[in-house]
């Protein structure tokens, strides 16, 4: 069996719901200046960045401007998880005196680099939600294509308003970026099938 887009697309839907999964669970274990919270969530949010980063290049054979803002919001979210893996603890984030004044701008290009990933996700959604929508005359797959692209539009919006406005909007850009990408996830692989693509070589 050879190596196709749709296969691409499956391993990219995975990473990228692994990727929405860590991000919660960040959340709901308060993995902010926790480092044995922080550490293992942003090892494997990584990981599956770089899963998506890799493989989304297989879909631009059948997809460009999907398949570049994939590999787009998957180097990104590399760089972004990184930065934090090397850099906020080393700089002294979540001890008991101040952090390196380093820190902050720091902590504040790791969050522009991630409302980027989250605003290019946006498109991926807005793309995939016109396509699915486009391609089906009928049925409930037409509404979750309008739904899809609603939300890469609200996903794309409030992360590009972060990144001009700074970490005021975090838990917002943060959400909406989350939902987008779960959402992309199972669009992805309903619009990439088998049938429309063509084995590598």
């Amino acid at each position: 069996m050879k190596f196709d887009a749709s296969h691409a697309a499956k391993l990219v839907a995975t990473a990228l719901v692994v990727t929405a999964i860590t991000q919660l669970v960040y959340v709901i274990l308060g993995g902010g200046g926790n480092q044995p919270v922080a550490y293992p969530v942003w090892r494997i949010e990584a990981v599956s960045a770089l899963v998506v980063a890799l493989f989304s290049f297989v879909i631009l054979k059948r997809n460009a401007l999907v398949g570049g803002c994939l590999a787009v919001a998957g180097i990104f979210n590399v760089i972004q998880t990184g930065m934090g893996l090397t850099m906020f603890y080393q700089l002294g984030y979540g001890g008991d005196t101040d952090p390196n004044p380093i820190f902050f701008p720091v902590l504040r290009m790791s969050f522009f680099l991630y409302f980027a990933a989250k605003a290019a996700l946006g498109v991926a959604a807005i793309t995939l939600g016109m396509e699915l929508w486009q391609s089906i005359r009928d049925g409930v797959w037409r509404i979750v294509g309008v739904l899809v692209g609603l939300a890469g539009l609200v996903a794309l919006l409030l992360n590009v308003a972060a990144m001009l406005l700074g970490l005021g909007v975090v838990p917002f850009a943060g959400a909406a970026g989350v939902v987008a990408a779960v959402l992309t996830a199972f669009t992805l692989i309903r619009v990439i099938q088998p049938a429309d693509t063509r084995s590598l070589s």
